[in-house]
């Protein structure tokens, strides 16, 4: 047993938190004390700018990767589905918890029966977009950038039919509701639903507290789609060109 509270790393978004705190409640169960450190990413800085354009892999993940590095924190807690396949020098997996939902689905806009509504989705992922334009080339698609929930303001406050979401963070943060339709035909991000846990690579006793919370059969799962993004050349995010893009 550690004889220190573990300093967990995490984003501020209230998912982020989410998934934090549930790492550290699992960690109380196995006798381990910790705290959480908030960390702003890149990522969550710049909430205009789409994703994709940002130009660097790991955007939501480095700031962390940086403290914990430096020593700042222990561990650090990410979605999986934000981790470059490639993960920095000095650091491993120390954990995969087991896997919520993998599916997109489109949250669609509060009384969209009742109002005139454009031919327009938001999103700020490339990947949806790519998807969603392939399949209905008469929509037009909205940059929508930030926590989930201030983009579920910003598509209630738009003209828009609806946002496309990870089903697994709407469902963590009990904002799924009932009016929104799940995209099955829409490949998800490799990971997506899956948190992981990292660490420093020389710190085996702090791997060893999640021999219990770790996820063997969903580590294997995500393991062979980041395996194959890798092999792409994909990194963080799919190099999708043969799709066709507008704005």
């Amino acid at each position: 047993m550690l004889n220190k509270i573990l300093r967990i790393g995490t984003r501020e978004s209230q998912l982020a938190l989410w998934q934090s705190q549930n790492v550290a409640n699992s960690l109380e169960k196995e006798g381990a004390s910790s705290t959480l450190i908030k960390i702003k990413s890149d990522g969550d800085t710049d909430l205009v700018k789409p994703l994709y354009a940002m130009g660097v892999q790991g955007v939501f993940t480095k700031t962390l990767d940086t403290a914990l590095l430096q020593n700042r924190i222990d561990i650090a807690v990410h979605s999986l589905k934000d981790v470059p396949t490639q993960l920095p020098k000095g650091i491993i997996i120390a954990a995969v918890l087991s896997r919520g939902s993998v599916s997109d689905v489109l949250l669609r806009k509060k009384d969209v029966n009742n109002q005139n509504f454009n031919l327009t989705i938001g999103t700020g992922s490339l990947r949806r977009k790519a998807q969603w334009l392939n399949k209905y080339p008469d929509y037009e698609v909205e940059n929508l950038r930030g926590n989930v929930q201030t983009r579920i303001e910003k598509l209630n406050q738009s003209d828009w039919h609806g946002a496309i979401f990870a089903k697994a963070g709407l469902e963590r943060m009990e904002l799924l509701g009932n009016d929104y339709q799940v995209l099955d035909w829409m490949i998800p991000a490799p990971a997506q639903g899956a948190i992981a846990v990292v660490c420093r690579e020389e710190d085996l006793e702090i791997k060893a507290l999640f021999k219990n919370i770790h996820c063997e059969t969903t580590s294997i799962c995500v393991g062979i789609e980041r395996k194959f993004l890798n092999i792409l050349e994909g990194g963080w995010t799919f190099k999708i060109n043969k799709f066709r893009i507008r704005r």
